[in-house]
């Protein structure tokens, strides 16, 4: 399962996320022992955000997924060594964002600083995808002996996850800043347009491509199937109440934050907060 190569992931990502969490923790660790330093105001957070939005890429991978139901493994595309050679040119920015924001206080401050740890996770996936996009260039793909011994490259299926993790952990961070910079509004036209374009983008990755990227790495999918009567009929004696179902399809974090359980009294607002994601199917309309 990589961008140019198909396989089957088998090994944690723990390692290399927990690298990147000490990178992040080493940017607190410095916030707090700098307690002279006084709190960013909001508006300059967000106009720097804004000068770094005309540095930071416009897209960030992987920009298609594909998996094939008939195998184990997928395919997913992008440049993982352009995107982090863009974000190598702003990480020292970013990461002093972050430190800065995380030390101010308000709504606006909280999106700056989680956007800011967003692209650092980023920055730091890209890495590990890029290791393993250049990992073997020697050799070719996908080739074997007469008796079936492989001789093509290796691939660093533990990078692949890793990167892949990190993504996703950097993209839900995205949806969360993002979302509220749109809903208040803090910047000058021309940069609040790019914001709202960043907003749109991460919530384009919620419902297309996490739903396939978490298939792609075996973990549990963004959205359940939840049955909310079973064995009920309205015509008692002509439809058979054996095959009489219905469904709704809930997002996981939703439910969860609900105690795991769908009620009369919660069912509307659960229904109305899932997104239209790709691993919730279109269920067929009761006649």
């Amino acid at each position: 399962m990589v961008s140019r190569r198909t396989g089957v992931l088998a090994v944690t990502a723990c390692a290399a996320i927990g690298l990147a969490a000490i990178g992040v923790g080493g940017a607190i660790a410095q916030q707090d022992d700098d307690s002279a330093a006084p709190a960013a105001d909001p508006t300059d957070l967000v106009e720097r955000l804004g000068e770094l939005e005309e540095l930071l890429p416009e897209t960030i991978l992987p920009t298609t997924v594909t998996i094939d139901p008939e195998e184990t493994g997928g395919e997913f595309d992008g440049d993982a060594t352009g995107l982090r050679a863009t974000l190598d040119t702003v990480e020292g920015d970013l990461r002093q964002l972050f430190i800065d924001a995380d030390d101010s206080d308000g709504d606006i401050a909280d999106a700056v600083s989680v956007i800011a740890r967003g692209w650092l996770d980023i920055w730091h996936g890209a890495e590990r995808l890029a290791e393993a996009d250049a990992h073997d260039l020697a050799f070719p793909l996908d080739t074997e002996t007469d008796e079936g011994v492989a001789t093509g490259a290796d691939e660093l299926r533990g990078n692949i996850e890793a990167g892949l993790e990190l993504v996703l952990q950097g993209q839900a961070r995205h949806l969360d800043g993002y979302t509220v910079l749109r809903d208040e509004a803090p910047a000058e036209p021309a940069v609040q347009a790019s914001f709202d374009a960043r907003a749109v983008a991460a919530e384009d990755f919620d419902t297309d491509l996490r739903p396939d990227l978490l298939a792609l790495l075996s973990q549990r999918s963004t959205s359940v199937l939840i049955a909310i009567d079973r064995f009920d009929t309205d015509l008692p004696g002509v439809e058979p109440r054996a095959t009489s179902t219905s469904y709704v399809c809930i997002d996981r974090d939703l439910l969860h934050e609900a105690g795991g359980v769908v009620t009369d009294e919660n069912i509307a607002e659960l229904v109305a907060g899932t997104p239209e994601r790709a691993d919730c199917p279109d269920l067929p309309e009761a006649d």
